[in-house]
């Protein structure tokens, strides 16, 4: 099947189908009789011989040259003269070209030149439009390729930056002899099957990825203080939504790094998703000792902006307030 679809995107056989199929076209347009002769095939390839410099001038020239490179006005100059030369070229064919081949047949070219125009703009706009939905088509595919390299790298940054803070969470819990650093390294062990075997599909359900936050948070509640308040509310449906993973993963990360870890009482992560005419979360943390709003953001914060941007433009709201004791994030995805 794929070597299928390589023969038929061959220029060579794309090219070779059109003109194919203009040349019966135009013997069909031109005939005099109710079915098509030879003769009329014949008279259909002459006739194309006007036309084949018409369309490859335009495409190999013109619109490279002038179109694809912003210069309306001069492909609008040279558009007409392109006209007249090949009508030029056309009488030329039939009047002096025809008459030395060696043919019984006989034949002149009985077309009004209005008819000739008509017929040669036709080819020029339709070749035109082709190269240019092509060009535009190749354009998206390649933006669309971009695209995906990019959010794959965003993708793939979250687990190293998230591994390099969670290692060195347990590494400081086994340092000072905290029992639960083999529930932590389970937590984390778990975590890390849900980035490498779960995280890698376009899109995965709310729910599966709330339970993914519960597992971090788990995780995080190991270390944290028993004074520390860690709220996760859920309000609505979150297995009727579907989500572009570890979107909020990065928020959640931010927060436990500048709040929790900051202050040793009075610190709080809350956060808070809701599903109804659309997704909304809301997350609040402790600030800990005057940190500035880039350094209270770090990567995770420029990661999920840039994500939001490329997954969902036009269709979120993503607002930071940082105050002297309180650091909030409200997203919206409509």
């Amino acid at each position: 099947m794929k070597k299928v679809y390589q023969v038929f995107k061959s220029k060579g056989l794309q090219h070779s189908v059109f003109w194919v199929l203009s040349i019966y076209a135009i013997g069909d347009y031109f005939s005099i009789s109710n079915f098509l002769k030879f003769i009329d095939f014949f008279y259909a390839v002459l006739f194309h011989i006007p036309l084949v410099f018409l369309v490859y001038v335009n495409l190999r020239l013109l619109i490279p040259k002038f179109l694809q490179k912003g210069r309306w006005f001069l492909y609008a100059l040279t558009v007409p003269l392109l006209l007249g030369t090949t009508y030029g070229l056309h009488e030329l064919t039939f009047e002096v070209l025809f008459p030395l081949l060696d043919t019984e047949f006989y034949m002149v070219s009985f077309t009004d030149w209005q008819v000739l125009v008509t017929i040669f703009t036709i080819y020029l706009v339709l070749t035109t439009l082709l190269k240019l939905s092509k060009s535009w088509y190749t354009l998206q595919q390649v933006q669309k390729e971009k695209l995906a390299i990019e959010l794959r790298a965003l993708k793939e940054q979250v687990n190293p930056h998230f591994l390099f803070n969670s290692l060195n969470s347990i590494y400081a819990m086994s340092m000072a002899g905290n029992k639960k650093t083999p529930e932590a390294v389970l937590e984390l062990s778990s975590l890390l099957r849900y980035m490498l075997y779960e995280a890698g599909e376009e899109q995965v359900p709310l729910s599966r990825e709330i339970e993914m936050l519960e597992q971090y948070i788990a995780l995080q509640q190991l270390r944290a203080d028993d004074s520390t308040d860690i709220q996760l509310i859920v309000e609505g449906q979150p297995d009727d939504v579907n989500i572009f993973p570890l979107l909020f993963f990065p928020l959640l990360e931010n927060s436990f790094k500048h709040g929790v870890k900051t202050v040793s009482e009075s610190a709080y992560v809350h956060l808070k998703i809701v599903v109804k005419n659309g997704l909304h979360l809301t997350l609040k943390n402790n600030v800990g000792e005057n940190k500035s709003i880039d350094s209270l953001g770090g990567i995770g914060l420029e990661n999920v902006k840039r994500r939001l941007s490329l997954l969902y433009p036009d269709r979120h709201r993503f607002e930071v307030e940082a105050g002297d004791e309180d650091f909030t994030v409200n997203l919206s995805i409509l």
